[in-house]
């Protein structure tokens, strides 16, 4: 009753017959202050709060998104030391200092959210991209870029800009920094470095970087999602000796190693470029995506590797350049990719090799008894269209059930004998098979110019293939399988 009582007295209009009049509280929100005004306020804000801010309210994020300010700055196309003049050149480099400092000075005291610069390296830079560094990280800086192509991009003892670890330190200045992506740059730390807390993404291509240089800098990034190594000559073993746990994207692409070892827990996608070096990843999750590109080595080589190396993916992209084909046997290999369901095969072949194609291709396919979906694209040099000359005879082929394999899709058809001959061992022996696709245009290289001398492009050639391919298949084929022959 007592409260009842209360509650109506407070609701009522009138006490003593005297009115009440309730003050309206103004209708003024921070997101109507001026932008100046809302931006110094963010500006004065930890990088911590304003994340946590955007993530609850849609009105925080407008506000950082017109006081969080996204520079990039490209020199101009042509300005270059080999093709100016020194009196040109000079001007260039000058004017493009002049306008970065200009968009820096105006920007001062505000949020700056990503900063990168394209440019052509000169000694004259130094102390400006020293300044350009110290002004991102105080602007708190999520992402920062620096590519600084060489003049000479075929040298690798070029002069590299020296990043300015001691403009950094370990406090609260580095803790937003998330990316950083370095070209042409000499990435040094100090031994006692603490590392980027916060560092999410590591992108460096030609960056003068040691295993010892690495381990330092990945000390401290517990957060690390995405690190690249592009041509950055490590020349030696990549092993680092604390594990990676929130890595989901790792690519080493000719780095001069000899061994890739590493404890990471949910690695998403693998990629890697160079000559066939031992690789363990040990991980707690299956690999999904790995994509491999082997130099100079045998089939039997490289699939023997990532059995040993990385058993559990379940997407391959396997190429290798200038391969040497060797009828060689993996059908003694306990090993199997016992995760692996779709098989990518980027293969270019010659005349000469044709006829251990299937063999090849039999051989790997044992090793990865699972899989669901196979493609095969060819880049042939010469002149392959001969199948429809002589017998084809797929016997001698070891017999072998696909018992899951489901679609099957073949580029660069030439009608070469191998080629058929391994089409119609996978006819007879993938009872699961749904749809078979073989196209009679090169896919691999389409975009590049590479041998375009030597690739039979004659339309002629290509029907004669499609005619002879469709004919022989479809005697041998199901009438569930859908076949389709471009």
């Amino acid at each position: 009753m007592i409260n009842n009582t209360v509650c109506k007295r407070t609701s009522s209009n009138r006490i003593s017959g005297k009115p009440i009049y309730k003050k309206a509280r103004p209708n003024v929100k921070l997101e109507d202050l001026p932008q100046d005004l809302l931006c110094t306020i963010v500006s004065k804000l930890p990088a911590k709060d304003i994340s946590r801010a955007t993530v609850l309210s849609s009105n925080w994020r407008y506000i950082c998104g017109i006081c969080c300010y996204k520079l990039c700055f490209t020199g101009a196309t042509g300005c270059c030391r080999d093709t100016l003049e020194r009196k040109e050149y000079l001007q260039c480099i000058h004017k493009f200092i002049n306008n970065v400092n200009t968009a820096v000075q105006k920007c001062h005291a505000k949020l700056v959210e990503e900063f990168n610069v394209r440019f052509e390296f000169d000694a004259m830079l130094v102390d400006h991209l020293n300044n350009w560094v110290k002004f991102a990280v105080s602007s708190q800086a999520k992402s920062i870029a620096f590519y600084l192509r060489p003049i000479n991009m075929r040298r690798t003892d070029v002069d590299r800009y020296l990043f300015p670890f001691h403009l950094l330190d370990s406090g609260s200045n580095m803790s937003h920094l998330q990316c950083i992506q370095l070209s042409f740059v000499s990435f040094r730390p100090p031994s006692e470095f603490r590392g980027f807390p916060s560092l999410r993404k590591l992108d460096l291509q030609f960056v003068d970087i040691t295993i010892k240089d690495l381990e330092v800098i990945l000390s401290n990034c517990y957060n690390l999602g995405w690190l690249s190594l592009v041509r950055c000559f490590l020349n030696g073993e990549l092993k680092l000796g604390r594990p990676l746990s929130h890595l989901r994207h790792l690519t080493v692409v000719y780095c001069k190693v000899t061994r890739i070892e590493l404890h990471v827990t949910k690695l998403v996608t693998f990629v890697y470029d160079g000559p066939i070096v031992p690789i363990v990843i040990t991980q707690h999750s299956k690999l999904e995506n790995a994509h491999i590109q082997f130099f100079k080595a045998t089939y039997q080589d490289a699939v023997s590797a990532l059995l040993n190396g990385i058993p559990t993916m379940q997407n391959l992209t396997l190429q290798i350049t200038r391969p040497q084909l060797e009828v060689q046997s993996l059908l003694n290999n306990t090993c199997k990719f016992s995760h692996l369901r779709r098989l990518q095969l980027l293969m270019s072949i010659v005349a000469e090799h044709i006829e251990k194609l299937p063999h090849v291709l039999v051989s790997i396919l044992r090793a990865a008894p699972f899989i669901e979906k196979l493609e095969i694209h060819f880049a042939a040099c010469g002149h392959l269209c001969f199948a429809n000359k002589g017998t084809l005879g797929n016997q001698h082929l070891q017999r072998c059930e696909y018992t899951y394999l489901k679609s099957m899709h073949m580029t660069g058809y030439k009608g070469a004998r191998g080629q058929l001959e391994f089409l119609l061992h996978i006819v007879e022996n993938a009872p699961a098979l749904e749809v078979l696709t073989v196209d009679t245009t090169q896919r691999l290289y389409e975009d590049e110019d590479v041998s375009v001398n030597l690739i039979c492009r004659k339309k002629a050639c290509s029907e004669r293939a499609a005619l002879h391919a469709g004919s022989c298949l479809s005697e041998k084929l199901s009438p569930k399988v859908k076949l389709c022959v471009m």
